[in-house]
């Protein structure tokens, strides 16, 4: 493992820390930032807590992670599906029902449910309490009925149906607007938190998958790294070169937009020089997987073992996966996928609570939450299935109100009161509340939650700091 990889000039300005490099971009950041500046409250935290996104690019084919057993819906589930798998020769998609990893939940139609198969441990942190799920969630700009969404009576999510929209919608909370002009939801939370880690020189937001609209807000941009540490600028180590550099950025220049450039690269470096001296001597107790969430999860244990000399008390954390985007089968790629992500998840769970960072049992601490395009068509195109809209996702902690799926869970028969054709399910719950309650647990105080989640109040829940009571009362 390289632990000091170095960079040219260009891909250090592209990758560490740095806000943007355009004039109209500089001029926007130096703006928001006077906008911004009067709307923080003054109380640091005494805690530490960690918000972990794993974003699943390309449309997760989530009613294959989350099934009935129950046998009349385990039933109109395979028939939607158009029969299982094996039986079918593979036009089918839905799994045996033996196959799957049997869990119960109160407070749907039907107790029993089941997990795909490759997740065993998620299936064990569930049944421990220690995971949840939300069932039928998606991008809403207000609450919609299927004979609302026919009539068009109401505003809709722009691009329905389309990967980049509803990556920005997932990230933005802002549905009604095509295109990345609004920040992310995180990038505005860690700018209404900023008394968290006021003497850090690092972000709130640090990315292990390098930029994104989620981590970045009107006057922040996320801290990006990668598995092998800090990225550093090349030849910084060079006594000369470090001379020539530090004395071109010291200089005061007199036009705004050079000056602003000159400081934007200076905490760039000084970011990555902490970072460095932080986190490079942390050494993880518990060996990962050498896959790609394995390695970012590796690195994330290993920067939460530097939060005391990072000075950091909040930490949100950008992993994604790509290669959800089943159109041609979907049965053998997602298995390959949630294999990967289960010897992940229970390489960081042992890590963060056996020996953990600074011997602590971090599992209290950190929520890791998924996150992904869309849902997919419950139908078959042949061999695999389309974008859809509704979708099921998990979220981990230690000390969440877990073992039950939250939302409400579908029926899943063709022509169900929320199928809007070819299996594509209008969502019964919004983002808007599973990122509200993520913000609550965070520690975003209601009065600021409305920043964060702009359509806070077209819900019912607006005033509610736990909508679905999966992490709080």
């Amino acid at each position: 493992m390289n632990l000091n990889r170095k960079i040219s000039r260009r891909q250090f300005i592209g990758q560490a820390n740095c806000a943007a490099v355009g004039t109209a971009s500089l001029l926007s950041s130096l703006l928001s930032l006077r906008l911004t500046a009067g709307a923080v409250s003054a109380n640091a935290f005494n805690d530490y807590k960690v918000l972990i996104c794993l974003f699943l690019n390309g449309g997760n084919d989530s009613y294959n992670m989350l099934v009935p057993r129950d046998d009349d819906a385990y039933s109109e589930y395979a028939q939607v599906r158009g029969g299982t798998y094996l039986d079918t020769g593979g036009t089918g998609l839905a799994h045996r029902k033996e196959d799957l990893l049997p869990i119960s939940s109160v407070g749907q139609d039907y107790t029993d449910f089941g997990i795909h198969p490759k997740l065993p441990f998620l299936q064990s942190l569930y049944n421990e309490g220690n995971a949840a799920f939300i069932s039928n969630v998606g991008s809403l700009i207000e609450p919609t009925t299927r004979a609302q969404y026919n009539s068009g009576s109401h505003s809709l999510p722009q691009g329905l149906f389309s990967h980049p929209d509803h990556q920005i919608h997932w990230q933005t909370l802002v549905p009604q607007v095509r295109g990345s002009t609004n920040k992310g939801w995180a990038g505005r939370m860690a700018e209404s938190m900023t008394q968290a880690n006021q003497s850090s020189s690092i972000s709130m937001n640090i990315s292990l998958s390098g930029t994104n609209v989620l981590q970045t807000g009107m006057g922040t941009v996320p801290y990006i790294t990668n598995p092998d540490g800090a990225v550093s600028l090349s030849g910084y180590t060079d006594p000369t070169l470090k001379m020539a550099v530090d004395d071109i950025l010291g200089n005061h220049y007199h036009n705004v937009y050079a000056r602003t450039l000159a400081e934007t690269n200076r905490n760039a470096i000084d970011a990555s020089e902490a970072f460095k001296y932080a986190v490079d001597d942390k050494v993880n107790t518990t060996n990962f997987p050498d896959t790609k969430i394995g390695e970012r999860l590796a690195m994330i244990a290993r920067i939460m073992q530097a939060r005391d000399p990072l000075l950091m008390q909040r930490q949100i954390f950008f992993v994604e996966r790509g290669g959800w985007d089943h159109h041609n089968e979907v049965i053998a790629p997602q298995e390959n996928l949630f294999e990967e992500i289960n010897e992940a998840l229970q390489a960081f769970w042992t890590e963060i609570g056996n020996s953990g960072p600074n011997g602590d049992n971090l599992r209290d601490s950190v929520v890791i939450y998924t996150a992904s395009d869309f849902g997919r068509t419950l139908t078959s195109n042949g061999s695999g299935s389309d974008h859809a809209w509704g979708g099921n996702h998990f979220v981990i902690n230690g000390s969440m109100n877990g073992g039950k799926i939250y939302g409400q869970y579908p029926v899943l028969a063709t022509g169900s009161p929320n199928d809007i054709g070819r299996g594509r399910l209008l969502p019964t719950t919004s983002v808007d509340a599973y990122m509200t309650e993520l913000a609550s647990w965070f520690g975003v105080p209601m009065n600021e939650m409305e920043t964060v989640i702009p359509n806070l109040e077209n819900f019912s829940f607006a005033n509610t700091p736990y909508p679905l009571g999966m992490l709080g009362l």
